[in-house]
C-alpha cells in the first residue's frame, strides 16, 4: 500500500507522542528523586504508548488490497462483480481491519449485504469546526493472518444511471490493545471507471427510418441511392399503383409489387430540452434507447446536451469519429439534469446541423420548449420535435413527433 499511513484523530491520547515523551522523562526524573514506583508506572504508560503506536502503524505495512470488475458499463437494473483481494506480506497479523469504499455519485450504484453504509467522524477543520461525517461503504474483518489472503466477490446493482469512479480505497486498522487506529490508502479499479448507462429500453424507431418510395430524396444526409430494390412479390389489394412494376405486368400480364430498401438519415443529432421536461429520466432513458437501436440500424448519432451547474454545454458531433453510441450514453449517465439550464452550444449546433440528416430537439411539447431561440434558428434546417413520452403498460415503447401525440390526443 502507499506510505502515506497516519494515526488517526480518533486514537487514545496515550499514544500521541507528547503523552509518551512526557511518560519517558517524567519517569527518569521519578527515578533520579527517588519516587520508584511512580517512576515505573509513567515508564509503563510510555512504553505501552509507544509499543501501541508502532503497532498499530506497522499494521498496514505489507498489507496490498486489488479489486478488478468483470464489466464496466452496465444498464439500471443490470449488476456488476467487484472481485477483492486483501494480501497480508507480513509476519505481524490484523488483529481488525476496515475496508472503506466511496459512496457513487447519486448512489447510482448499491453493493449487496457484505457492504454497510457508515459514517466515519471527520476531525475538526484548520478552523478548529466541527465537519459533517463522511459517508462510506464499510467491511470489517476481525482477523487477518500473518502472510495469508483474503478474497471475495461483490456484486454491484446499478440502481440509476451515474459514473463510479473508485480511484482509491481506504484501509484502517490497528493495535490489540484499541489504543490506535492508523488508515491508510490503496488503489481501488486503478483508473477504471465504472458507468451505468440509462435504462436501455425497447423502443420504436419509425420517426426515423422511411421506405424510398414514400421518402425525401435529395436531402442532405440521406442514402444517395433511392432506387434500390430489394425484390418484387404478387400485388396484394390496398397496395399502392404507383409501386406496381408494369413493365413486368405488361410482359407477364401479372400484377408485381416492388419493394425497395429501407431508406435511413446517415447521421441523427438528438437535442436533449432537459430544462423543459418534467420526467428527465424517462426522457433520458428513451433518447439512449434510441441512440442504441439508430446504431444498430447504421445510423451515425450525435448528442447536444444543456449547461448544467457545475459543466459547460456538450455537443457530441454525429460527423466525428471518435463519437459513438457508447460515448453519447457515457454523456447521458453522467449528465446532471436536475441542474440543467438553457444554455447550448448554438453555433455548433447550427454547423452541425448543416451537415446532419435530421435533427431533433427531445422534449414534451413544441409551446414548452426551454430554448425557442435556438429553434427558431434551426426551423431553417427541418428541425423535429420527439415526444420523449412512454406508453404505461405495454412492451414496446412508443416514441411520437409531436404532431403524432397530438393527432393521438385530439382522438382520446
Amino acid at each position: 500500500m502507499r506510505k502515506d499511513r497516519h494515526i488517526g484523530f480518533q486514537s487514545a491520547l496515550l499514544v500521541s507522542w507528547g503523552v509518551i515523551i512526557v511518560g519517558f522523562a517524567g519517569s527518569v526524573l521519578a527515578w533520579w528523586m527517588g519516587l520508584y514506583g511512580v517512576g515505573v508506572l509513567l515508564m509503563a504508560v510510555a512504553v505501552v504508548g509507544l509499543i501501541s503506536r508502532l503497532w498499530g502503524l506497522y499494521a498496514l505495512r505489507g498489507v496490498e488490497v486489488s479489486v478488478r470488475a468483470d464489466r464496466e458499463t452496465l444498464s439500471a437494473g443490470q449488476s456488476v462483480t467487484l472481485h477483492y483481494e486483501i494480501e497480508n506480506k507480513k509476519a505481524l497479523p490484523l488483529i481488525w481491519m476496515e475496508l472503506c469504499q466511496d459512496v457513487p455519485v447519486r448512489r447510482c450504484l448499491e453493493p449487496d449485504e457484505s457492504f454497510h453504509l457508515t459514517e466515519l467522524p471527520q476531525p475538526p477543520n484548520e478552523q478548529g469546526e466541527a465537519q459533517k461525517p463522511l459517508v462510506v461503504y464499510m467491511r470489517r474483518f476481525a482477523f487477518v493472518g500473518s502472510y495469508s489472503a483474503l478474497s471475495w466477490d461483490t456484486v454491484w446493482t446499478g440502481v440509476r444511471r451515474g459514473i463510479y469512479r473508485p480511484g482509491v480505497m481506504t484501509i484502517r486498522s490497528g493495535d490489540g490493545l484499541g489504543l490506535t487506529q492508523s488508515a491508510g490508502e490503496v488503489p481501488g479499479l486503478a483508473g477504471r471507471t465504472l458507468v451505468v448507462w440509462p435504462k436501455i429500453i425497447p423502443v420504436e424507431v419509425w420517426p426515423f427510418l422511411r421506405h424510398v418510395w414514400t421518402g425525401t430524396t435529395g436531402k442532405a444526409g440521406w442514402s444517395e441511392d433511392p432506387t434500390v430494390m430489394k425484390g418484387e412479390r404478387a400485388y396484394q389489394p390496398g397496395d399502392p399503383w404507383k409501386r406496381i412494376d408494369w413493365r413486368t405486368a405488361a410482359r407477364t400480364d401479372e400484377l408485381m409489387v416492388r419493394q425497395f430498401d429501407t431508406v435511413t438519415p446517415l447521421s441523427v443529432l438528438f437535442i436533449l430540452d432537459a430544462a423543459s421536461l418534467s420526467d428527465k429520466e424517462d426522457a433520458i432513458s428513451i433518447t439512449a434507447s434510441l441512440i442504441l437501436a439508430l446504431e444498430r440500424a447504421g445510423v451515425d448519432c450525435g448528442l447536444a446536451l444543456p449547461a448544467t451547474e457545475e459543466k459547460p454545454a456538450l455537443l457530441l458531433r454525429p460527423e466525428d469519429t471518435a463519437v459513438s453510441a457508447g460515448a453519447c450514453l457515457f454523456a447521458l449517465a453522467e449528465f446532471e439534469a436536475e441542474s440543467a439550464r438553457e444554455q447550448y452550444d448554438e453555433t455548433g449546433i447550427v454547423m452541425t446541423a448543416a451537415q446532419t440528416g435530421q435533427v431533433w430537439f427531445v422534449g414534451e411539447g413544441a409551446a414548452s420548449l426551454g430554448c425557442p431561440a435556438l429553434a427558431g434558428k434551426l426551423s431553417e434546417r427541418g428541425v423535429r420535435l420527439l415526444a420523449a413520452k412512454r406508453e404505461r403498460g405495454i412492451d414496446l415503447t412508443k416514441v411520437y413527433t409531436f404532431d403524432e401525440l397530438r393527432r393521438k390526443e385530439a382522438r382520446a
